[in-house]
């Protein structure tokens, strides 16, 4: 299942990417999108390549009753963030997300690019289950998280560029 996501900073691209390569926010992040516990590793800095790994332990409660069972009463989420170095006026990279212990994987590209006095974010990808018979339905459940995720990402993103740290 494919998704996609946008949104709008109204900071410049090097203090967005300073924001996102700084751990403390990484781990914010975790939390923002509703992890119980999180931890972040940034290889690198915001003005060349850069790699930013979250793992964050994320409570059963958010995905449907119907497979709670499934995975325990928690969700171990690994998710990658790997930036190029700069571009002409862009930075790109490419995102994963991995469930252990489930077949939902989510894979795909990031963007951000000047618009105006702020930055636009971009993101699609795609959410992959290869499970018979459940695997659309794993595949909707992993992307409608996924987004869910971004946009509260986002939201504390916003909060910390506006000096809410």
């Amino acid at each position: 299942m494919n998704i996609t996501h946008q949104h709008h900073f109204a900071a410049p691209l090097d203090e967005v990417m300073a924001m996102l390569t700084n751990e403390e926010f990484a781990r914010r992040r975790a939390q923002a999108s509703g992890a119980d516990q999180a931890d972040a590793l940034v290889d690198g800095d915001a003005s060349g390549e850069v790699t930013i790994s979250i793992r964050r332990v994320v409570p059963a409660s958010t995905i449907p009753a119907e497979f709670r069972s499934l995975v325990g009463t928690h969700l171990d989420v690994k998710y990658t963030e790997a930036w190029e170095a700069p571009g002409q006026a862009e930075r790109v990279g490419t995102f994963a997300l991995d469930i252990s212990g489930t077949p939902g994987r989510v894979t795909g590209a990031l963007e951000l690019k000047p618009d105006g006095e702020g930055t636009a974010f971009f993101a699609t990808g795609r959410a992959t289950a290869p499970v018979p018979l459940f695997g659309q339905m794993i595949e909707k459940v992993v992307a409608d998280a996924v987004v869910r995720a971004f946009t509260a990402e986002l939201e504390a993103a916003d909060a910390w560029l506006a000096g809410q740290r």
